[in-house]
């Protein structure tokens, strides 16, 4: 195909026509397929990465301390990304088992957890995708944006949300991450206080997840 475009710009020129070496076209040709190749891929199945653990926490303030209670044992995570060629992901959902959280500072402060997020009755913390998360297009070092919507299941409270969140494309790995601030309140849940009311637990809490997918072949 080279030779072809060579042998014809060197016929034109001798209608005056500018004559491109055919060393020059296959240069051209090499610096086009390789940036194609540098572009990150997104367009494909991931596959949910077990080598690597999901990190999955509920963090705030009080009036003593900042805390954080993380959630083990969530579930429910899709082990299949699917991105489409119109760059959304069509379904995307996980729950946390509410029992599962730990604060870090020993049975008492659990319980006041389980309590608080009643736990007997609504044993699961989740969240279910409704519409397409949309993906930003993706630069050369890989990051992308990406809004996703859906219900966030809380304390026995079904809320709409909208969550934005960051990504990562890099070695064939997928990194998605997401801080999504929330109120307590709005979910009708009184937040813990101890001593007697004397610690107060603030009403602002900030949900946190990272979740791992890998490019299909990368097994």
């Amino acid at each position: 195909m080279i030779k072809m475009i060579s042998i014809w710009h060197s016929r034109a020129g001798n209608h005056g026509k500018r004559i491109i070496p055919a060393a020059v076209i296959r240069i051209l040709g090499s610096a086009i397929v390789l940036l194609f190749n540098a572009l990150p891929a997104l367009t494909q199945n991931w596959h949910l990465d077990a080598s690597l653990p999901l990190e999955v926490s509920v963090t705030g303030t009080s009036t003593l301390h900042d805390w954080k209670a993380t959630c083990a044992g969530t579930t429910g995570v899709p082990e299949i990304l699917n991105i489409t060629g119109k760059n959304t992901i069509d379904e995307f959902e996980f729950k946390i088992p509410v029992d599962s959280m730990d604060g870090g500072r020993g049975a008492t402060m659990n319980n006041k957890i389980r309590t608080a997020f009643k736990s007997a009755e609504n044993p699961f913390i989740s969240y279910r995708q409704t519409e397409p998360a949309v993906l930003s297009k993706i630069p050369e070092d890989g990051s992308f944006d990406f809004t996703s919507k859906g219900v966030l299941s809380l304390a026995g409270k079904d809320k709409p949300v909208t969550v934005l969140g960051k990504g990562t494309i890099k070695n064939g790995l997928i990194t998605i991450t997401v801080d999504k601030e929330l109120k307590m309140t709005d979910f009708e849940i009184e937040p813990p206080s101890a001593m007697f009311g004397q610690i107060k637990t603030h009403d602002d809490v900030v949900v946190h997840f990272v979740f791992h997918y890998k490019q299909a072949g990368n097994e």
